[in-house]
């Protein structure tokens, strides 16, 4: 979750299921040949970061949350409620990782070629592994994008143009949240159509990304998501080029 938005209550099924389809994916690659110590940028609440490290703790060494928008207040917090994770607001000096989580960053950063090369050859061990995702799509950027002070979407040839730029060689790659695309589509039409004829649309807020959903309607959803990630894994694993509101790659530092 990013800092900018707020949380006051159950995790949205959206982000449970986006922290569960990164885990099965680095499930597959953590821990070969040892246990990496882990950076992971943009670390926000480190919802993500608790949970990879409750289920897959075994296999790795450490993890370090890095996010250049936490107070002292804001580490202190979160190192309480999470005391194995380490949080810093500047990225330590000389450390190398055997793995990077950037897990929806780039698109927050104008000049995200030059941010990821700074990281990868700064911070990443020669073959070490890298995880990323961004939302995709140009076309579908809105103004949930720009109030999240998203720079841009992505298409997969250009995150792709993006690693390779950074001296990556993805392994995997694919779409996430197939199902999500048409409503998204029919929300940004809806803004283009509303700009069109001169009606204005109610200010768009920072969002409450807490889920207030039913115990039925969240089965629901959960379980339609799952069948999704299910899809995108099967997808990826098949070599098939899947769209969906998100992308993501994995890949290692080429040597």
């Amino acid at each position: 979750m990013d800092l900018i938005e707020t949380n006051s209550g159950p995790r949205h099924p959206w982000e449970k299921s986006r922290a569960a389809f990164f885990r099965s994916t680095l499930a597959r690659t953590l821990g070969h040949p040892a246990p990496p110590s882990v950076l992971d940028c943009g670390a926000g609440d480190a919802y993500f970061a608790n949970s990879l490290l409750n289920e897959l703790g075994s296999r790795i060494h450490a993890i370090t949350c890095w996010d250049s928008n936490y107070s002292d207040e804001a580490i202190t917090e979160l190192g309480h409620r999470y005391p194995s994770l380490h949080f810093t607001r500047e990225l330590p000096k000389n450390a190398m990782f055997g793995a990077v989580l950037m897990l929806d960053v780039m698109e927050h950063v104008e000049d995200d070629v030059g941010f990821v090369r700074s990281i990868v050859e700064t911070h990443l061990e020669p073959g070490g592994l890298i995880l990323i995702s961004v939302p995709a799509w140009q076309p579908l950027y809105s103004r949930h994008d720009a109030v999240l002070l998203h720079h841009r979407r992505y298409s997969p040839k250009a995150c792709n143009k993006v690693l390779e730029a950074a001296g990556i060689h993805i392994d995997e790659c694919g779409g996430l949240f197939h199902s999500l695309l048409l409503p998204r589509a029919i929300t940004v039409l809806g803004e283009h159509a509303a700009k069109f004829i001169g009606r204005p649309l109610p200010p768009i807020e920072i969002p409450n990304i807490a889920w207030s959903g039913g115990a039925a309607i969240t089965a629901a959803i959960d379980g339609a998501l799952y069948l999704d990630n299910t899809l995108s894994r099967m997808a990826a694993r098949a070599g098939l080029r899947m769209p969906g509101l998100s992308y993501w790659a994995i890949g290692h530092k080429q040597r």
